[in-house]
């Protein structure tokens, strides 16, 4: 039975109630001539007069009755469903249920409640679980991240340690074999065995990146005089390949805090694979420009390009292309670790390239890095 049905019976049966009372009253002081009033009052007067009493008195013993029915019917219920409520919310213990028997609008909202607090307990359940398996491969992830990096460390140990020899030896023959025929083979090898130093460098910094220990040295320092230094030591290997490598660079650039070893690192990361990719007679440009709070630089060339599937996986590491620049690739640590570079100067990285026309590599690195102010400078004239 509804709890409105219920209010209905119990509002008619004292309705009904009354009239009953008001009838046999009217009938007893009204009719029975036996009841006699005080002297020199009329009879009736008399009989309204208490009949007007046994009104009231009626009234009140009814709301009474009713408020007592209410008590019992609604608001004990209403209570006992609060407290319910208010204890599993106290205390957040969602397999606790509401006990409310009956049938009517306040038992079949206890039902509801209990019906959320299943589905929430059972979504809890799927919830730690799915935590617990996230859990469990993210530690596996960490374990073999662990395990590569450590195994990168030995690797670049056990590589450096002929790698040095090689390069100071290297040096001394450039000196010795100066003027002799065999210098170009001197140089050669010189060449290569930096070229060799640089790769493990990148192999070590990239693994410091995956474990988030790659760090950086933030400096105010001057971008013009230190991107037109790149080129110009840039540029006796462009010319070797027979390639054209020019700086088209405005006449002041603002000085900027960041860290100049990486920041050069990444131009030369971007030069290398430009100088890689061009053919000999192609040309590539360095530009740099300020763009609101930023520093853009970019490295254009006129080399083979880049497809736009292979633009997706550019600057992921161990990622081989499947085009000509496969055979001129190597492990693919630069771009990657030029990206990892420009993201912890909180900039970013992009490629703008189309197949056979050339490629624009370019990358943005805010003016102030961490909060400190950077002190405007100019560049010296070109």
């Amino acid at each position: 039975m509804t709890l409105r049905r219920k209010t209905r019976i119990i509002v008619g049966t004292m309705f009904l109630g009354l009239i009953v009372i008001l009838y046999f009253l009217s009938e007893y002081f009204l009719i029975d001539g036996s009841s006699a009033g005080p002297a020199g009052v009329d009879r009736q007067d008399v009989a309204i007069a208490y009949l007007m009493l046994m009104i009231v008195g009626a009234g009140l013993l009814f709301g009474i009755v009713t408020i007592l029915l209410l008590e019992k019917q609604v608001l004990s219920r209403l209570t006992r469903l609060s407290n319910s409520i208010r204890g599993i919310g106290t205390s957040g213990d969602i397999t606790a249920r509401v006990s409310l028997p009956g049938a009517d609008e306040l038992s079949v909202l206890a039902g509801t409640i209990n019906g959320l607090l299943a589905a929430m307990e059972q979504s809890e359940g799927e919830m730690r679980e799915l935590y617990n398996e996230e859990r469990t491969l993210r530690q596996t992830l960490e374990d073999e991240i662990n395990k590569r990096v450590e195994f990168t460390r030995a690797l670049v140990h056990e590589l450096k340690t002929p790698v040095t020899p090689i390069m100071a030896s290297s040096e001394l023959l450039l000196q010795k074999l100066e003027n002799e025929p065999l210098h170009g083979l001197a140089q050669n090898i010189n060449q290569g065995a930096n070229n060799l130093n640089r790769r493990i460098d990148e192999l070590l910094d990239l693994a410091r990146g995956e474990i988030g220990t790659l760090r950086l040295n933030p400096e105010p320092m001057n971008p013009k005089q230190l991107l037109q230094r790149i080129v110009d030591e840039e540029k006796p290997v462009a010319m070797r390949n027979g390639q054209t490598l020019d700086a088209e660079l405005p006449d002041s650039l603002p000085v900027i805090v960041a860290d100049e070893e990486r920041f050069q690192q990444v131009v030369l990361n971007l030069l290398n694979n430009a100088v890689k990719f061009t053919p000999p007679g192609g040309k590539i440009t360095l530009r740099a420009r300020v763009e609101g709070d930023n520093l853009t630089v970019e490295v254009q060339d006129t080399g083979i390009g880049i497809s736009q599937s292979e633009q997706k996986v550019l600057f992921e590491p161990y990622r081989s292309l499947k085009s000509d620049r496969e055979r001129l690739s190597g492990l693919g640590l630069g771009l990657s670790l030029s990206k990892k570079l420009v993201e912890l100067h909180r900039g970013r990285i992009w490629v703008k390239s189309k197949k056979d026309k050339g490629s624009t590599f370019s990358f943005s690195i805010p003016l102030v890095a961490d909060g400190q102010k950077a002190k405007v400078g100019v560049g010296h004239k070109s």
